[in-house]
């Protein structure tokens, strides 16, 4: 009797530490946002939701020569930011789609291809036979990618005229997406 007693007592004791463990489980997830996409500085910009933020600026080496920096299209044009790989199975369609949309639109807006990480000759490589046209920049320690929240491949930041972080969209761009930047 004695035993079954102990025994209760301890089932007890194991029951309400994984009760305090899971409450406090929860109190973290519903404290860090629950499972909404990390973006810039840690707010809220995802697909759908609109947000005015300042988009932080960067200054990149560019393909065939010279630096890029978001500063310079600020009160010119709105941005679209698409952070690439050229392994990425979603980025080898996406890309094309982009620059199409690149074409159809550049008076209207800039797009700014950034490739994480990459050696420059498998980038040259790459853009050359999928024939991108808009320019691309080199984000050699990651640190663009750090600040815009960006964890994985086919992600892209739009910006607006004004310099504002408006949309993050993980996957494929639509050209809905780039016309919204300036209707």
């Amino acid at each position: 009797m004695k035993n079954n007693t102990y025994e209760k007592g301890a089932s007890n004791i194991i029951i309400a530490i994984v009760v305090v463990v899971a409450v406090i489980g929860i109190a973290v997830y519903a404290t860090q946002g629950g499972n909404k996409p990390s973006d810039i500085k840690a707010s809220s910009v995802s697909r759908g939701e609109s947000a005015k933020q300042v988009a932080p600026d960067f200054s990149l080496d560019k393909l065939g020569g010279g630096t890029i920096t978001l500063a310079e299209y600020k009160g010119r044009k709105p941005v679209v930011l698409g952070f690439f790989a050229t392994w990425c199975p979603n980025c080898k369609r996406d890309m094309p789609h982009l620059n199409t949309l690149y074409e159809k639109y550049k008076d209207q807006v800039e797009v700014i291809g950034i490739d994480l990480q990459e050696n420059h000759s498998v980038v040259q490589k790459f853009i050359t036979e999928k024939g991108i046209t808009f320019p691309i920049a080199f984000d050699a320690n990651g640190e663009a990618s750090r600040v815009y929240g960006v964890r994985y491949t086919n992600f892209h930041v739009l910006i607006d005229i004004d310099g504002n972080v408006v949309k993050s969209i993980p996957g494929d761009i639509s050209e809905s997406d780039i016309t919204a930047l300036f209707n």
